[in-house]
């Protein structure tokens, strides 16, 4: 399988209406993708992980951080921050 591109995954992405709270979770269960502030100092920028327990961990630890993208499938946000990761480079 070809690497997405960022165009191609983000046109995958939903928005954070279309899942509704589950407990911790979110039905469907979702990942998302996080912009942490520049003055973060974090060596990586754009991070993943369950939504919304990630974002979550992510305020805490640095203070804020900003949803970019919703996608259902755990393998497309991986795809997507490393992307936005490698732009960063």
């Amino acid at each position: 399988m070809a690497a997405s591109t960022e165009q191609e995954l983000g046109a995958r992405a939903v928005p954070p209406a279309e899942v509704r709270p589950d407990g911790h979770l979110t039905l469907p269960r979702s990942f998302g993708v996080y912009e942490l502030p520049a003055r973060s100092g974090a060596t990586r920028r754009f991070r993943f992980g369950n939504h919304p327990i990630r974002e979550s961990e992510l305020h805490r630890e640095f203070g804020s951080c900003k949803l970019l993208y919703l996608f259902l499938q755990r393998s497309d946000a991986v795809q997507m921050a490393s992307l936005l990761n490698g732009r960063e480079a």
